[in-house]
């Protein structure tokens, strides 16, 4: 009723294994690999739906800044 788990042996080569430089920057590339293509395809996914939104957006800017431009422009003197 009160067992514990058996003891592991010493010898299993998975749980004892140090991995070498070269498999942990094998492993550390795959995983990159798997990073950089995921966000291309959520970048595919996403992109018609924020591309309206984001010109919008960059009108909106090109506005406030043509305005900020006319306030620091000196006054034409009339004359």
């Amino acid at each position: 009723m009160n067992e514990l788990p058996t003891k592991r042996e010493p010898g299993d080569p998975e749980v004892n294994k140090i991995p070498t430089w070269r498999e942990l920057a094998d492993r550390f590339r795959d995983l990159m690999k798997d990073f950089l293509k995921e966000g291309k395809e959520l970048e595919r996914d996403i992109e018609p739906k924020l591309l309206p939104a984001l010109k919008r957006l960059k009108l909106e800017i090109e506005k406030l800044i043509g305005k900020l431009e006319e306030r620091t422009r000196p006054p034409k003197s009339q004359g």
